[in-house]
């Protein structure tokens, strides 16, 4: 029986690509040189020369999982003696990542991650490995996973990146996950750049689902530095944002100028969560300098969660301590123009909830330049259960279109239409209290045609009408419209504060937070 022969050039491809199989890459030069002398890479740190294009190239050649580490030496140029890191400066755009891929920064001998919690405030992670672009002017982008002849699935972890247009791009169908990284500031998370050297935006989520940080601490990320966004969502898809720092230096005590907006979502078709219930999820937002959050959508009509953007449990304008003032949306450009820590905008649904009723679901929003959140021609977008503190406006402010208007008063039978329906504030008409019971009269006068019955009235103990804590809620029925009712609560519960109220219809439609007009002082 003969066998068939086989080309010699067909022989030399197949062990090449045999080869090009290994999980694992070890990058061990700076260099960006582009010959085959450094692509020849392996996980084996006799072979030397593998510089990070040349493992990209080598990852997209075969099928992953993979996996690209480093082992660079102080006596490569692209060691920084005064940070003692290793930068990459690539001369040109990388590769598309178009395989499953980990890019992990913490194997660099002397890398460490991060062992804080969102309670004990900042980062300490100690990075060696940095990506830098030539600055934003060059409109180069860092980091893209597109959709290829594999699977583009990028895990970026341990990394700085910054000076690219985009620095992280991810535009493919793939589940994504970038943890312990600093997205935008320099190596140590303690400096930002010069406008035109800083990247325009950290991360663009084009495509596929993302997680960006996490409940460990070691997945925490600071996104901070980048000249106009943090992170921008580009298309309706999954997202989850955990224990992130976004806007400060990686300390969490001081602005990292100049970040506009931490994040930017411009698409809400798919569930997104930013923060959650646990401690550890908590995001910190401080001192982004047009807002902390900006959601610009319409829910397509049909979608059963209006809210498929839920701000939960997260920190806007101070630190962990909650001492330090780091307000968003102050907007030193222009001071005139402040801005919402929470921005709202679009017709139809929102797609948006701040905060909720279940246990760690409230934000504390602190110290913003404008309201702490502003609603703004779209509906159906609750504001519940939120500490608000020291905002220089209002702390919810709802308007027609997207100009801040202020309190926004009441009318008649609340026939008006614009942000959250411009929901009335229930009005109270009576407080007494004695042997440590209050009793409080109130009326909304809001027609059945008008809102979505029953209402949900809030009444918050709080100041200058920004609630600071729950002291008790009671459903308002149809059959109650326009006519005064009353509740009882403990007198405790004030605390010193005044009353704040509020009404939520059966949509998710909140209004203004009404301050204590009976009495020209906190309630004592």
């Amino acid at each position: 029986m003969s066998v068939p022969s086989t080309p010699i050039a067909s022989v030399i491809l197949l062990l090449a690509s045999a080869a090009a199989s290994s999980a694992d890459f070890l990058v061990d030069t700076t260099s960006d040189d582009g010959a085959a002398a450094f692509q020849a890479c392996d996980a084996d740190p006799a072979n030397a020369n593998c510089s990070l294009r040349g493992a990209l190239v080598a990852m997209n050649a075969s099928a992953g999982p993979h996996t690209i580490r480093f082992e660079l030496p102080v006596s490569d140029p692209g060691y920084v003696p005064a940070t003692s890191h290793w930068r990459f400066s690539p001369v040109t755009p990388y590769p598309y990542i178009t395989r499953e891929l980990t890019i992990d920064g913490y194997t660099q001998p002397g890398a460490l991650p991060n062992t804080n919690t969102p309670a004990q405030g900042g980062s300490n992670a100690v990075l060696k490995i940095e990506i830098a672009g030539p600055g934003r002017s060059a409109q180069t982008d860092g980091l893209q996973a597109v959709n290829g002849i594999g699977n583009a699935t990028l895990t970026l972890r341990g990394v700085a990146i910054n000076r690219f247009f985009r620095n992280v791009s991810l535009y493919n169908v793939a589940p994504h996950r970038i943890e312990g990284c600093f997205i935008g500031s320099d190596i140590t998370g303690a400096q930002g750049f010069d406008p035109g050297l800083a990247g325009w935006i950290g991360v663009v989520h084009g495509g596929g689902t993302l997680q960006l940080g996490g409940t460990a601490p070691a997945t925490r990320n600071l996104v901070s530095g980048n000249l106009y966004i943090g992170l921008w969502q580009s298309a309706p898809n999954p997202l989850v944002v955990e224990g992130n720092l976004f806007g400060t230096n990686a300390a969490g005590t001081a602005e990292l100028p100049r970040q506009d907006y931490a994040i930017y979502l411009n698409a809400t078709g798919q569930a997104a969560t930013i923060g959650g219930t646990a401690a550890a999820a908590r995001n910190h937002f401080g001192a982004n300098r047009f807002g902390a959050i900006y959601v610009n959508s319409q829910v397509p009509a049909g979608m059963p969660n209006p809210q498929a953007v839920r701000i939960v449990g997260n920190v806007f304008g101070t630190d962990a301590s909650e001492t330090l003032a780091l307000g968003n949306g102050l907007n030193p450009a222009s001071p005139s123009q402040p801005q919402a820590t929470i921005f709202a905008f679009g017709g139809g649904r929102c797609g948006i909830a701040v905060g909720g009723d279940a246990a760690g679901e409230g934000n504390l929003i602190a110290y913003g330049g404008a309201a702490g959140v502003q609603v703004s021609g779209c509906t159906q977008a609750p504001v519940l259960g939120n500490r608000f503190l020291r905002n220089r406006t209002l702390a919810l402010d709802i308007s027609p279109g997207s100009n801040a208007d202020g309190a926004t008063p009441n009318d008649p039978g609340d026939a008006d239409d614009g942000g959250n329906r411009l929901q009335n504030v229930p009005e109270m008409t009576a407080l007494t209290c004695a042997a440590g019971t209050c009793t409080l009269g109130f009326r909304v006068d809001t027609a059945v045609a008008n809102a979505a019955y029953p209402l949900r009235i809030d009444v918050m103990r709080g100041r200058n009408g920004q609630p600071e804590a729950p002291v008790a809620s009671v459903t308002y029925l149809a059959a109650d419209a326009g006519l005064e009712r009353t509740l009882t609560f403990a007198a405790a519960a004030l605390s010193g504060g005044a009353l704040v109220l509020s009404a939520t219809d059966a949509l998710g439609n909140t209004s203004e937070f009404g301050g204590d007009h009976l009495f020209s002082a906190d309630f004592d």
